[in-house]
């Protein structure tokens, strides 16, 4: 019985204990990492160990020339996958993002959030409205954000760029949650992931890597 209750106790302390979320999108994709207590974790992109020390040369060549050829053999098979980098994924994936947050409401901490949106095009008129928009939308954004979660730090910016022919975006966010609640997290993720596995580099981006 004391096995057991240190066991419920040990299990209990994980769930309450909080960890943490930062994420950084920007034109390049996405940055993704999972923090426990003073350990880091990169969630995303996941890097892969090119020299196994268990393997010898021999093996490691052949193993990387099967690789090539199955490489080869998927490209022809369908396009790579690729994270979108700029503001149309933003976008797409706001309405999950909104779904995910009413869940959890109150419960996250946002100790940053930052978002830095460059206005561009070549019509000066249409990045202007632009401008003006989304210095207004941040305007509205920033009082409902404060009201229904807990934020420390939160910084929007609009800037703007008649040279630059794409907007772009920039966004930082770190949050925290305990571990029983993320759960929330994990079933709101779907549909992002649906997002991302939609998203396809253009015929012309695939011509340059040919």
């Amino acid at each position: 019985m004391i096995a057991l209750g240190i066991i419920i106790a040990v299990l209990v302390l994980i769930a309450l204990l909080r960890f943490g979320v930062s994420v950084e999108y920007s034109s390049e994709g996405v940055i993704a990492f999972v923090h426990v207590g003073p350990f880091s974790i990169k969630a995303y992109p996941v890097e892969k160990d090119s020299d196994p020390d268990k393997e010898s040369k021999k093996e490691r060549k052949k193993a990387e020339k099967k690789a090539k050829k199955e490489k080869k053999t998927k490209e022809k098979e369908k396009p790579p996958f690729k994270m979108p980098g700029g503001i149309r994924g933003f976008l797409d994936m706001i309405p999950p993002l909104i779904s995910m947050l009413e869940r959890i409401k109150r419960r996250l901490l946002i100790k940053n959030l930052t978002v830095h949106l460059t206005a561009a095009g070549e019509d000066a008129s249409k990045t202007a409205m632009t401008y003006g928009g989304a210095n207004a939308a941040f305007g509205i954004l920033t009082p409902l954000l404060e009201n229904n979660f807990r934020v420390k730090h939160c910084d929007f910016q609009v800037n703007f760029d008649f040279m630059e022919t794409e907007q772009k975006i920039y966004v930082n966010a770190a949050l925290s949650l305990a571990v029983w609640e993320a759960f929330y997290i994990v079933f709101a993720l779907f549909p992002i992931l649906k997002i991302f596995l939609k998203r396809r580099p253009a015929e012309k981006d695939l011509k340059k890597d040919e």
